[in-house]
C-alpha cells in the first residue's frame, strides 16, 4: 500500500521532469519509509500539545470542552497509528483522554481511561518508563476522586507518589502534574 504522499510526489516529478518517480515496491515496505506511520506521529505531537493549551487551568467553556476532548482523542487516534506505535503510545493517550474527561468531571470516563492508562502500561511490560507507572495511579487516583471515591483515590495518589523516577527532571514533572487540580477535594 502506498500513501498519499508518495503518489503526490510522483505527480509533482512528473509535472516537473516528464517522468514520474519510480515505482514503490508495495511488497518491500522496509526499504521505503513509512510516510503514513510518520504522518500520524506528526499528527499525533500536534494535537497533544494543542490539548495542553487548553489545560492552563482555565474556565472551559462548553466549546472549549468539546475542542479539549477532540485534541486529546486525536492525539490518541494518530499516537497508535504512528511508526513504531507500542502499547507505551497507547497508554500516553489514554492517561491524556483521562486527564481530560477528569478535568471536565467526567469521572466514569475518566476511571474508564485510566483502567485503559494501566492495562495499557501492563501489556507494554519493559517498553514503559518507569513514570509510566506513575502515572497510570496517577489517572485513577483522579478519576476516583472526581467520583468522590476519596479513600480509594488516596491510595491509589499514595501509589503515584511513591513510585520511583530514576530521572529527576521526569520526577519533577509528574511532582508538577500530581500538585496540579483538579482534586475534587482530596
Amino acid at each position: 500500500r502506498i500513501g498519499w504522499v508518495e503518489i503526490i510526489d510522483s505527480m509533482k516529478t512528473l509535472l516537473e521532469t516528464g517522468e514520474p518517480l519510480p515505482p514503490v515496491d508495495t511488497e518491500d515496505r522496509a526499504a521505503t519509509p513509512d510516510v503514513e506511520g510518520e504522518w500520524h506521529r506528526m499528527q499525533g505531537v500536534a494535537a497533544n500539545n494543542s490539548t495542553w493549551e487548553l489545560l492552563d487551568g482555565r474556565q472551559l467553556s462548553d466549546d472549549d470542552a468539546d475542542d479539549l476532548l477532540s485534541r486529546a482523542y486525536a492525539a490518541t487516534y494518530h499516537w497508535r497509528r504512528a511508526e513504531g506505535a507500542t502499547a507505551v503510545n497507547a497508554a500516553r493517550g489514554s492517561w491524556l483522554v483521562s486527564r481530560c474527561h477528569a478535568v471536565l468531571g467526567h469521572g466514569e470516563l475518566a476511571l474508564h481511561h485510566a483502567r485503559r492508562t494501566s492495562a495499557h502500561v501492563q501489556e507494554a511490560g519493559d517498553l514503559a518508563a518507569d513514570f509510566d507507572h506513575a502515572y497510570a495511579h496517577e489517572a485513577t487516583a483522579r478519576a476516583l476522586a472526581c467520583l468522590g471515591r476519596f479513600d480509594e483515590a488516596r491510595a491509589e495518589r499514595a501509589l503515584a507518589d511513591a513510585a520511583e523516577i530514576a530521572d529527576p527532571e521526569d520526577r519533577a514533572i509528574l511532582e508538577s502534574d500530581i500538585k496540579s487540580e483538579p482534586w475534587f477535594g482530596l
